[in-house]
């Protein structure tokens, strides 16, 4: 029994070698490609890279578009796919992939971050991340050449998104004032998304302590929030609030409070909930700013 089913894992693996090879010789990028197929992109990335196998109307549709026999694909008999004729395609193909790369990047960080979130930072291998993502684990450590890059990249993902997310907020907010509260709603761990942003954030802290050489980087994101809060708190000043309290004073109050709530939540105190979180919030910048 075993040995029947090397040949057909022998078997599966050739079958997936040679659709890459078609995918790859078709004139049109991977993600066009599975879209021409009906697959999803990362379903068909995990396919190519033999992380599952491809069903019979896959084949089909794979040797359709790519203008092969359903033989060639099953048995490698019969005529190979060629490259096309048109000289455009060449450069054409390169921009493509080039697109298709930056994709597949931003889907491995994506997963990347979430696992770590989910499953803590000591805990996810780089084979767990590639299983994950349907690829090898050479092209997570091309991407992460160390697990530390992996952590950097994943607090870098979430940060980039929090700051997405007030952008978005602040957008049609009347006022700082208005801009701080919805900050603090922003801030809150109301959903798994929030947990995970959350929970790396947590993590990175604990590794900066120990590991020297992720300081700096956690530094500069920490930095860019305190700064967002700082700014609004000039920004009511301007209004004639706060006029005789330390804006420096009060920034570090509100992000020190916020943090160590949000661990509180994490960490399943009964005692600390969002609703109570926002409470808090509320009153940080009391007397001198009054968000109720």
């Amino acid at each position: 029994m075993t040995a029947i089913r090397r040949v057909r894992d022998d078997d599966a693996r050739a079958v997936a070698d040679r659709a890459r090879r078609v995918v790859r010789s078709a004139a049109v990028s991977q993600r066009e490609f599975a879209a021409r197929i009906g697959m999803e992109p990362t379903a068909l990335s995990k396919a190519l890279n033999g992380g599952r196998r491809l069903a019979d109307r896959e084949l089909a549709a794979i040797a359709r578009i790519g203008k092969v026999s359903l033989r060639y694909l099953r048995t490698g008999e019969g005529r190979p796919p060629t490259a096309p004729d048109d000289p455009a395609v060449p450069e054409a193909r390169r921009r493509a992939d080039a697109v298709d790369a930056e994709v597949r990047r931003a889907q491995i960080l994506e997963e990347t971050a979430r696992l770590i979130a989910r499953r803590g930072f000591h805990q996810v291998r780089v084979a767990d991340i590639a299983r994950a993502c349907g690829t090898s684990t050479g092209t997570i450590h091309y991407h992460f050449p160390t697990k530390g890059d992996a952590l950097r990249a994943a607090l870098h993902h979430y940060a980039e998104r929090l700051h997405q997310r007030l952008e978005a907020e602040f957008r049609d907010a009347d006022g700082p004032v208005e801009k701080l509260r919805r900050l603090i709603d922003v801030q809150l761990i109301s959903g798994e998304d929030d947990n995970d942003e959350w929970s790396v954030w947590v993590q990175s802290w604990n590794e900066a302590i120990l590991d020297p050489a992720l300081r700096e980087g956690q530094r500069e994101i920490y930095a860019r929030w305190r700064r967002t809060v700082l700014d609004l708190v000039h920004a009511c000043r301007y209004e004639g609030m706060a006029t005789d309290a330390d804006p420096e004073a009060l920034t570090s109050r509100f992000t020190a409070l916020a943090d160590g709530l949000a661990i509180q939540v994490l960490a399943g105190n009964g005692e600390m909930t969002p609703t109570r979180m926002r409470e808090l919030l509320l009153d940080a910048f009391e007397p001198h700013i009054t968000l109720r």
